[in-house]
């Protein structure tokens, strides 16, 4: 009987090895030898002489002992099964076997394993028999004994001698017991997501054998993810191995496969096998594991042929095994037939951030001074795990002082890190040439880019390179998105353009440099014939450069050139002298924003050319004559506000998309573009007027819709588009039932549509196209006017794909029902109906089941709403008139059917009874109720246990809101003059920083959170400010200004006072200069508008301790001057690109505008007063500026 190795019992009990034996067989011999060959190899053992069998239960300290063990050896000699408390502790380690929790290894020592499993001999219970009370245990004892003795272990029968056993069940149980370490991944950022992932899609309790891909690229922390899932689940199977970074091992192993199926049968069967081939270690494995349930990893894996020798077919395992490969490359997981794929994706910010401050700090920041660093280091990592650890030693390292640190990451910005590159260079250099050559001119060119134009752009010099772009999606080196796009990490774009700097030969291929595109164009014959790709950012050359056309015409090789620069930088600084051809017949890509000339040269015949683009140029005209452009795919002469006519582009036979937006001067469109059937994608800015406004209609003089388009004065026809985006003045009509005037028409499609029919030339001039295939339309004018001209509207457009429709401003009066009603959109998803005049809509919407968006912004005269309990989020801004949102005759049962999270009634006054209309929304996360005129809350809203923010803005008359659900992290109050009670800051006191997320509320704007709170341990959620109130805040003065704070009396609610606040201004005074004059306070005076107010504040300043900052906040300067204040900084206006995104995340919700809205935004930026100003440094840097003048 084993028992502790001490006469003492530890409170807490950790072994790694439980030894169970019969002391009078054993304690003197294989025992005492077994112990002491454990412990010399520093394995921590259970095991004593002294006897603990007293009573007829197992002792609290064995439980403790066994409890605390990883790994059990039972000792079976020939009296084991005499005792009743060997028994009884053999039932209880298999109980904890079967949990999953211990791992047993039987030795039978002098027994035969059979007389154990059928209780024969002195393993025999027939003793018991006749005793009652021991029919229960018997059985248990039973069970257990047959379990233990079908577990493999060792058989002292067929050993050498004692010795010799003793060493192989010590090295034996040495190798399970370092396999079992445990690994703390409880800290590891993210883990505890990837394991949640991953169990769903093992599926433990199925029986199948279950093979699953874990991919993703290089350092992105596939193998990490890998050792969490076997240490958290590999204790439940007996038979178990993983083979770490297998594509390694194999080069160090001259990619002997046998050496990996050794290792995998060694390390579950603890036996040596030999094998004298690969195919003979798959029948091997086939027939020792076969019947068994095996947890299997193979880490790295970067060859098909890796996973035929270790794991070719499920039936080489028993059921319910688990097989996990980790992978770069999905093309192999396709190959091997792998259907259950995990892809782990890189680390979200905030989780990047806490990853890196866990690495370089052992503790918390040494200062506030290192928060902006460690996120500029963590930005450097792009979610990288391998990166930003690495940034993270590199910098731990370092001095901690900011101006070290400072210094540190200027130099990591300017190369890749060593380890991550090698880390990322693994997966390039595993390619072939043709498959180098793609991700390079993807690396140089086209991050971000539509795969469609990729491939019509490569396709000439790199055949086969839309096959050669997805293997580079399957090795991870892409992503392709959901829309097309192609999208390269940053890091693995880095690594890309560091090797072309560092290879001579790539070097003179792929110029990007503007130091050496400037060397190249002056010695053009020292190299440049080697040039096949320039991309040039005209914004980063050190100073003006002119360049002759002809240095680019004599560049025979190049096909890429691409000039290009910021939207708001005028004047490019590379200057372009016109003397002889400037487009090399091999080009394809002619790219060059702000193009200066005129007009292209005529001498120029480029065969080859797929794209033509030239936003924002300088031409008057394209060119003279009609070049040979028989490639060409797309020609985007966007913005170029001088361009007067088109050629004939009757020549250009392959033209599928045209880009004519903003071209101000443009007279018309040429008769020619009417023979260009091919073209697809059409993008057109009219300024006609409404007199003479461009007809769009749509006919349908067949089975099949089409759409029409009838300028005045050209007459053309086009048969193919499928994508339409027309702004301007325009006339709609849609088979006369849907009509009227419009500013805006968007029809998309991502299919091919066939041309079905064309149309007599004698007709009147129109574009068609098979049109009913759509999935989005637009029909909108940007503004809104009350009672304005109607777009007539008798029934909805056939178009059984539509996915978004919006119909915005239209001033429709009624939304069709009935036969041709609005059920015809079975499939919508998102739908828009702002800005129009209906009372109502149809009943019939209850339909449409995969609705799950909808907005009615601006619904002056709607009423109130039908059944819409498949909706998700319903926006219903300033709907005036709106009574209802539920009809409170439905039952009780009807709240449960509601899907609405996102809830928008800003300036919706006139909803009756709303706090028992709300309850009907139980599952809302996000709901505004801005501008509403209530005193209280509506006491429903403490019932919506699912409610995560509440914005209520302008609520002018609200002075409490008290109990809040407990689920609420975030309530935006701005503007509520009235509100004076501060339970509203009670109900946040207690969450700690680690709740609190900052929260998107609609996803219009992202709205910072600001710590508030005089020990920094609680984060305060309110916003809201209060007047005439001396206040307590913490500020950040970007550019707008926005406040976090609380009534002064808050402050003072954090300190223990008996006096009654109430008192006079002098007494309330002493008391707060009493409170605070040891403390070091941050206070921010917003919105003061005169010198008294300011004088005031300068006597209050004496009431703080030394260190203390006052900042005042104000729009007259001379209150600053009279004031006396330290320092004063003066804010700007927004710079441009600052002042676009901003607009754009109110706008459209996005951080840019689409590119349909691109002009019109500019405007509206504009007319904000939004600055082009030279100051090219980011709004983070200004905001690091002005701390450094607090000087704190």
């Amino acid at each position: 009987m084993a028992s502790s190795s001490s006469s003492s019992i530890p409170r807490v009990s950790m072994y790694d090895v439980f030894l169970s034996f019969r002391g009078e067989d054993t304690r003197k011999t294989i025992v005492s030898h077994l112990y002491a060959a454990l412990d010399s190899r520093g394995i921590v053992t259970f095991k004593d002489d002294q006897r603990l069998e007293k009573g007829d239960h197992i002792s609290d300290q064995l439980h403790i002992a066994l409890k605390g063990s990883s790994f059990a050896v039972v000792v079976l000699s020939e009296n084991y099964a005499t005792s009743r408390w060997c028994l009884m502790e053999l039932q209880l380690i298999m109980e904890y076997m079967k949990e999953g929790t211990l791992e047993v290894f039987p030795v039978f020592y002098g027994v035969d394993p059979s007389t154990v499993r059928h209780q024969l001999g002195s393993f025999s219970l027939e003793r018991y028999k006749g005793r009652p009370e021991m029919v229960h245990k018997v059985h248990k004892w039973r069970e257990a004994l047959h379990l233990i003795a079908n577990l493999s272990g060792l058989d002292s029968r067929h050993c050498v001698d004692e010795a010799v056993m003793v060493g192989e069940i010590a090295r034996d149980i040495s190798r399970r017991v370092t396999l079992m370490q445990k690994i703390d991944s409880g800290n590891i950022v993210g883990m505890k997501a990837h394991m949640e992932g991953l169990n769903h899609l093992l599926d433990l309790e199925s029986n199948e054998v279950v093979v699953l891909g874990i991919w993703g690229m290089g350092g992105i922390g596939k193998t990490s993810i890998a050792k969490c899932l076997y240490d958290q689940l590999s204790p439940r199977f007996r038979a178990r191995c993983f083979i770490e970074n297998i594509k390694s091992v194999s080069k160090e192993h001259d990619h002997d496969l046998k050496h990996f199926q050794k290792e995998m049968l060694c390390s579950i069967l603890s036996d040596d096998i030999s094998l004298w081939s690969v195919e003979a270690g798959c029948q091997e494995i086939k027939k020792r594991l076969g019947h068994q349930k095996v947890f299997l990893v193979l880490d790295g894996v970067d060859k098909v042929a890796q996973v035929h020798a270790l794991a070719k077919e499920k039936h080489w395992f028993g059921p319910g095994s688990r097989i996990i490969i980790t992978t770069r490359d999905m093309g192999l997981l396709n190959t091997c037939g792998v259907e259950n794929v995990y892809e782990v994706n890189c680390l979200n910010d905030k989780d990047a951030l806490k990853m890196f401050k866990q690495i370089a700090f052992e503790g918390p920041p040494p200062c506030d001074g290192f928060e902006q660093l460690s996120i500029r280091a963590t930005r450097l990592s792009h979610g990288l795990p391998s990166a930003i650890q690495a940034h993270a030693l590199f910098l731990r390292g370092r001095t901690a002082a900011p101006e070290v640190w400072e210094e540190a990451l200027t130099a990591l910005e300017s190369s890749l890190d060593e380890n991550t590159m090698e880390i990322l260079k693994i997966s390039y250099e595993g390619l072939p040439k043709p498959h180098q050559n793609v991700f390079l001119h993807v690396a140089c060119l086209f991050n971000g880019d539509t795969l469609q134009r990729i491939n019509s752009l490569l396709h000439g010099p790199i055949p086969q390179s839309s096959l050669w772009i997805r293997v580079l999606a399957e090795k991870s080196l892409i992503k392709i998105s959901t829309n097309g796009s192609v999208i390269m990490h940053k890091l693995v774009e880095q690594m890309a353009r560091e090797m072309i700097r560092d290879d001579t030969s790539l070097a003179r291929k792929f110029l990007r440099d503007p130091q050496d595109i400037c060397y190249a164009l002056t010695n053009f014959r020292d190299g440049g014939e080697q040039t096949e790709c320039m991309s040039l950012h005209s914004c980063n050359l050190a100073c003006a450069f002119s360049m002759k056309a002809s240095v680019v015409g004599h560049m025979h090789n190049l096909k890429f050139l691409k000039v290009y620069k910021h939207v708001d930088s005028r004047e490019s600084k590379l200057q372009l002298i016109p003397d002889q051809h400037l487009l090399p017949p091999s080009l394809r890509l002619f790219h060059w924003d702000a193009f200066p000339l005129r007009t292209l040269p005529s001498d120029a015949d480029p065969y080859f050319l797929v794209e033509l683009n030239l936003r924002h140029s300088d031409l008057e005209t394209l060119w003279s004559g009609t070049p040979m452009m028989e490639s060409l795919k797309r020609l985007d002469v966007t913005g170029s506000k001088h361009l007067k006519q088109l050629p004939d582009l009757s020549g250009i036979t392959s033209l599928e998309e045209l880009a004519l937006e903003h071209c101000t001067r443009l007279k018309g469109i040429p008769e020619s573009i009417g023979k260009r059937s091919s073209i697809k994608k059409l993008k057109l800015s009219y300024c006609g007027g409404l007199r003479s406004a461009l007809k769009f209609f749509v006919r349908k003089p067949t089975m099949q819709q089409h759409i029409g388009l009838e300028f005045p004065d050209a007459k053309v026809k086009m048969d193919a588009l499928i994508n339409i985006s027309i702004g301007g003045d325009i006339s709609f009509e849609f088979c006369s039932k849907f009509r009227g005037t419009a500013e805006y028409v968007s029809f998309n499609s991502d299919q091919q549509i066939p041309v079905t029919s064309s149309m007599n030339l004698q007709q009147s001039p129109w574009l068609i196209s098979e049109c009913n295939r759509f999935n989005s339309l637009s029909i909108m004018r940007f503004s809104h006017k009350e009672n304005g001209e109607s777009f007539s509207f008798d029934s909805f457009p056939d178009f059984p794909d539509l996915k978004e429709l919006k119909l915005v401003n239209l001033n429709i009066r009624k939304i069709p029902s009935g036969v041709h009603g609005i059920h015809k959109l079975e499939f919508i998803e998102k739908l828009d109906l702002s800005g129009n005049d209906f009372e109502s809509l149809p009943e019939a919407m209850v339909s449409l089941t995969r609705l799950k968006t909808l907005w009615l912004r601006n619904c002056f005269k709607l009423k109130e709403l039908p059944k819409l309990t498949q909706v998700q989020t319903l926006t219903l801004t300033n709907c005036r008139n709106l009574r209802s949102l539920v009809k409170l005759s439905e039952t009780s049962e009807e709240q449960g059917r509601y899907c609405l999270l996102e809830l928008c009634l800003e300036n919706c006054n006139n909803v009756e009874f709303l706090s028992d209309q709300l309850i009907y929304f139980i599952k809302l996360t996000n709901l505004d109720l801005s501008g509403h005129e209530f005193v209280a809350l509506p006491s429903s809203i403490r019932d919506l246990t699912s409610l995560v923010t509440l914005c209520l803005n302008n609520c002018k008359n609200l002075r409490s809101v008290e109990k809040l659900p407990l689920s609420l992290q975030f309530l935006d109050a701005h503007g509520c003059d009235s509100l004076e009670e501060a339970d509203s800051v009670e109900h946040f006191r207690d969450k700690p920083n680690e709740e609190v997320q900052q929260r998107t509320f609609f996803k219009e704007t992202d709205m910072p959170f600001y710590v508030l709170n005089h020990q920094a341990t609680r984060i305060c959620h309110i916003i809201h400010l209060l007047k005439n109130t001396t206040a307590h805040m913490f500020i950040g003065i970007p550019i707008c200004i926005t406040l976090v704070a609380v009534l002064f009396a808050s402050l003072l609610q954090n300190i223990e006072v008996e006096e009654d606040l109430t008192s006079s201004d002098h007494e309330r005074n002493e008391i707060t200069e009493a409170r605070n004059k040891h403390r070091k306070v941050l206070h921010v005076a917003d919105g003061v508008k005169d010198s008294e107010q300011g004088q005031w504040i300068k006597e209050y300043a004496n009431w703080f301790a030394p260190g203390s900052r006052i900042i005042l906040i104000t729009q007259d300067k001379s209150v600053l001057e009279e004031s006396e204040v330290n320092h004063v900084y003066e804010v700007g206006s927004l710079r441009y690109d600052e002042a676009l995104q901003l607009f754009s995340r109110f706008a459209f919700r996005q951080p840019y505008p689409p590119p349909e809205f691109e002009c019109l935004s500019v405007r509206a930026v504009q007319l904000a007063g939004a600055t082009e100003s030279k100051d090219k440094t980011t709004m983070e840097h200004r905001f690091q500026c002005k701390l450094e003048v607090l000087d704190l």
